[in-house]
């Protein structure tokens, strides 16, 4: 599925990522991906929430700047060789994929969820579709 992904720019300093946190939790917003790299003075958050209207709301209160995107969410088993099938036959279909980021479960063979940043997002969830009723 295509969900709206929101990119945000952090100081990197203690607190930034919990004052996000704490807004979204109070706007009932539920984080279901998440992404933290920092360098020296900024961190770069990537998110996806179940309400892209509430979460942009929360930013907005709180004077976080972000920007927006479309990225693909697609299921995977937690099993080994997932990914690998995924982006072997993205690749396959010329695909160039930007960047990865995964949520996981807790056992094996339970679902878990990467999200694929590419600029072919119909083709990726294509791609995916085929790879998932295998």
């Amino acid at each position: 599925m295509i969900k709206k992904q929101f990119t945000l720019y952090l100081e990197n300093k203690p607190g930034e990522l919990s004052r996000v946190a704490k807004s979204l939790a109070a706007g009932k917003v539920n984080i279901e991906g998440i992404s933290v790299s920092a360098g020296a003075d900024v961190a770069l958050v990537q998110l996806i929430a179940d309400n892209a209207l509430a979460t942009k709301k929360c930013l907005v209160k709180i004077d976080v700047p972000y920007t927006v995107q479309d990225v693909a969410v697609v299921p995977l088993r937690n099993d080994p060789g997932s990914l690998e099938l995924v982006v072997s036959k993205l690749a396959d279909a010329g695909v160039n994929i930007d960047y990865v980021y995964a949520t996981t479960s807790v056992s094996r063979g339970y679902e878990c969820y990467v999200v694929i940043s590419a600029r072919n997002l119909s083709k990726v969830e294509a791609v995916c579709r085929k790879c998932i009723k295998k």
